[in-house]
């Protein structure tokens, strides 16, 4: 169940309309927080994305695979240490998971991505996002969503929404994931960049 958090009032005490419009802007980093895969399998994952989805052109695969736990958006720079603070004050819990059947998300309606379900046998994933939720809720700097987390692996996006498909299964062993990673992503003409700020290894 999504946690019924209040609402947030706006960080600015200076009423839009009276703002100077030749104020710089603060600097700021667009920050989210996920897991990466053990390279083994984002290599299972990348020849089955090369078999089953390439071949669709409507499809742009996804080549940076990784579980999205909290996705910030734009956050102050002086800021980001405090985020990686909170992070890091996290006990963490061992992760198993396995790949589940292909989905094509939003679940109703024109499909945009095409991602995997993850299992959640221990319940650890769906406890660490909420761990994480309610700790950069906390500190300002993250507004849950309303809708219920949902476990997945991006593997591509649509370029036009488009309809469900049949997709073979991913075929690969549970595994764990090592850790949970704060990342800042910048959007180039090519794609985002994302890069690793800090990293918190969870127990084997």
């Amino acid at each position: 169940m999504t946690p019924d958090y209040p609402a947030r009032p706006h960080r600015s005490d200076t009423p839009r309309s009276e703002r100077r419009p030749d104020t710089p802007r603060e600097p700021s980093r667009r920050l989210f927080v996920a897991c990466d895969l053990p390279a083994d399998v984002a290599a299972a994952v990348a020849r089955w994305q090369a078999a089953e989805l390439a071949p669709h052109e409507e499809l742009r695969v996804v080549a940076t695979l990784h579980v999205t736990l909290c996705f910030l958006g734009s956050v102050p720079e002086r800021r980001v240490d405090e985020v990686a603070d909170a992070l890091g004050e996290l006990p963490l819990a061992a992760l198993p998971t396995a790949l589940g059947e292909p989905l094509f998300l939003p679940q109703r309606g024109l499909r945009r991505v095409v991602a995997i379900h993850l299992d959640d046998p221990a319940g650890t994933l769906a406890a660490t996002q909420r761990s994480v939720s309610d700790a950069l809720y906390h500190l300002g700097v993250y507004t849950p969503e309303k809708r219920p987390w949902l476990a997945h692996l991006t593997v591509a996006r649509f370029r036009r929404s488009g309809q469900p498909f049949s997709l073979q299964n991913v075929n690969i062993a549970p595994f764990g994931l090592p850790s949970v990673i704060l990342y800042a992503s910048v959007l180039e003409r090519g794609g985002a960049v994302h890069t690793p700020l800090a990293t918190f290894p969870t127990p084997a």
